[in-house]
């Protein structure tokens, strides 16, 4: 069975959607699937079973990318399209069958709508897949060490909680639990490396931190699976962090938590005293923080009461 799978672009989106893609693996054993993804999410897919290719397609002008999609696909019977893109190239290639994803704004959240789309009962659980060399790394750079995970940074400023708060969490952590040897694995791209490790860092011992900025997405997913708990945005960091089912703190603001809450039992958000619609309407500065309201003896309180340590 050969199977087209249209993932989005944005790496938060296309990590919800995995479940949809384990699912068709899990129910089609002996499937080929191929995998259209944006440059950025590609990495995401690489270790999944029954991969047969994966079509990278970068945005270009006048949106050309879709004819050049399109030019890739087409010379293929396909047996089954899913498009979480709402494409119109999925009408015109040749498939015995097309799901095609269709946005709508109920108060769920994604995972939720997803499974919904493809008529499960139950919420598919995004899931990624690394490798072995990957899981034997990490267990050599971690080991027993009781690792801390902290993701600073976001696709968009007002999203991103002020880097001296979390740089405050760190210290107060370190303070509180002398019984831990504490490190912390600070995880992002490069761009954000440049913007945010040097004020992220400051007055804290090296030693107890383990840069890991700029590194593969399957590569991350097997060092923060694990750690003891990893604090972040609002990102597509945060839902890499949900799938590997370690406890996950999520901060919200001026993004929706009601669709893109971190999903799993270990799952927990703090949101700002603002609600998305009262910040929604203040979000005009793209690099001006709207999660000021959000103070770091608050999140400390959040961990001892809830046990997260």
């Amino acid at each position: 069975m050969k199977i087209l799978f249209i993932s989005s672009n944005l790496i938060g989106d296309a990590i919800l959607s995995t479940g949809i893609l384990s699912y068709l693996i899990e129910k089609y054993t002996n499937s080929k699937i191929t995998i259209v993804s944006g440059p950025t999410s590609k990495q995401l897919f690489e270790n999944f079973p029954n991969l047969e290719r994966i079509i990278t397609i970068k945005k270009m002008k006048y949106n050309l990318h879709w004819i050049e999609m399109w030019s890739k696909i087409i010379n293929k019977k396909w047996d089954l399209v899913i498009d979480l893109r709402s494409s119109f190239i999925s009408y015109i290639i040749f498939s015995k069958k097309r799901k095609i994803f269709k946005k709508n704004d109920k108060n769920i959240l994604q995972v939720e709508k997803l499974s919904n789309f493809m008529n499960i009962k139950d919420i598919l659980k995004p899931k990624i897949y690394s490798n072995i060399k990957e899981d034997n790394l990490a267990k050599k750079i971690i080991g027993n060490k009781f690792v801390i995970a902290i993701a600073p940074g976001g696709n968009w400023g007002p999203k991103v909680w002020p880097i001296e708060r979390y740089n405050q969490i760190i210290l107060k952590l370190k303070d509180l639990y002398q019984d831990k040897q504490l490190y912390f694995l600070i995880v992002g791209s490069k761009k954000e490396e440049k913007l945010y490790l040097k004020d992220l860092t400051k007055n804290i011992d090296p030693q107890n931190l383990i840069n890991f900025m700029g590194k593969s997405l399957t590569l991350t997913y097997s060092y923060l699976s694990l750690c003891k708990l990893f604090i972040g945005n609002d990102s597509g960091l945060m839902h890499l962090s949900a799938a590997t089912g370690i406890k996950t703190i999520g901060l919200f603001g001026p993004t929706r938590d009601d669709w893109y809450a971190p999903f799993g039992n270990n799952c927990f958000v703090i949101r700002t005293k603002e609600t998305y619609e009262e910040l929604k309407k203040k979000s005009n500065d793209s690099n001006k923080s709207l999660m000021n309201s959000i103070q770091s003896d608050q999140l400390i309180d959040y961990i001892l009461t809830n046990n997260l340590l």
